[in-house]
């Protein structure tokens, strides 16, 4: 790939739009507009504090850091967009954007990786292919594995960028974590998909489901905003590595609407979504009938009357 100056005008060479910098030779060929953006960073923010307020309520510790680090991550990439929008050829606002846009839903996937271990938990054990902790080791390190190339790309790209040097290896490490993203995520889709078959093949799983959903109101709309928020962000992943294999100045990336439908509000529903329907609520606290019904059991034999069981 050429250098960015043979692509592109220096950013440091054009301070504003003008006959010799015009937009169209910019980073993405437009100035990111203010509504679009101002209204994503609002959402994000909202996000951020009602993901910061549920997981400290629910102590779900794993998912309040995923999702907290992920609407950090979506909140500083609109500012740098915001930051573009009166100098279209801002380097800094650039990097800002493309370096915390394209890892933020890296967290967001890693707390719905989470969910599945405790769902296993609660579901049943006794049908699932893996134990549960291993869910959480495989697509945890899967995660690990796409932010290290999206992140080592993100860096590699800026100080070419910085330094009008090629772009072509930080673009490769970065496509290269979001098609390993896209992967887990079907990955994750398959296994989830299998597990549920199997839950639905044995006869005592089965036989359990019922009481599960019974015992926890709402856990059917928790999984149905599960499978969406998983969706979104894979459809979001596609259109970024699609994006990208195109190359700098390729017409996908020069194409605003594109962008904010299929990256912002991809992003904001699957994460608005898990504010609605948050894990902890549904998994931190779900009931399995059976222990329950052994419980209550154990108390009526073993304790007062007056004792009533609760389960977390």
């Amino acid at each position: 790939m050429s250098p960015l100056s043979l692509l592109l005008p220096r950013a440091q060479d054009c301070t504003n739009i003008s006959a010799d910098c015009p937009v169209s030779q910019s980073f993405y060929g437009y100035s990111p507009s203010l509504g679009p953006d101002i209204t994503l960073l609002v959402l994000f923010s909202m996000a951020l504090v009602g993901h910061g307020v549920q997981g400290w309520y629910y102590r779900a510790w794993g998912t309040l850091t995923a999702m907290l680090w992920g609407c950090i991550c979506e909140v500083l990439g609109y500012i740098g967009r915001l930051m573009m929008h009166p100098n279209a050829f801002n380097l800094n606002g650039f990097l800002i954007q493309i370096c915390c846009l394209t890892i933020a839903p890296a967290f967001f996937s890693a707390a719905i990786y989470l969910c599945l271990s405790r769902l296993v938990l609660l579901f049943g054990t006794e049908v699932s292919r893996l134990p549960p902790k291993y869910y959480a080791y495989i697509f945890i390190s899967c995660d690990i594995v796409s932010l290290a190339l999206q992140g080592a790309g993100g860096g590699l790209a800026s100080v070419a960028a910085q330094n009008d040097t090629s772009l072509t290896v930080g673009d490769n490490f970065q496509l290269a974590g979001l098609a390993f993203q896209v992967a887990s995520l079907t990955l994750f889709a398959v296994l989830s998909a299998e597990y549920a078959f199997r839950v639905y093949r044995s006869p005592q799983a089965s036989a359990r489901a019922p009481g599960i959903f019974r015992h926890n109101k709402g856990l059917i709309y928790f999984l149905v905003a599960l499978a969406t928020s998983w969706l979104f962000i894979e459809i979001r992943c596609i259109y970024r590595v699609i994006e990208l294999a195109g190359g700098w100045g390729s017409s996908l990336m020069k194409k605003q609407t594109d962008f904010v439908v299929l990256e912002g509000a991809m992003i904001i529903i699957a994460v608005g979504v898990l504010n609605a329907f948050y894990p902890g609520k549904y998994l931190n606290r779900a009931v399995d009938p059976e222990r329950l019904d052994e419980k209550k059991a154990s108390d009526t034999e073993l304790a007062t009357p007056t004792m009533s069981a609760t389960v977390f």
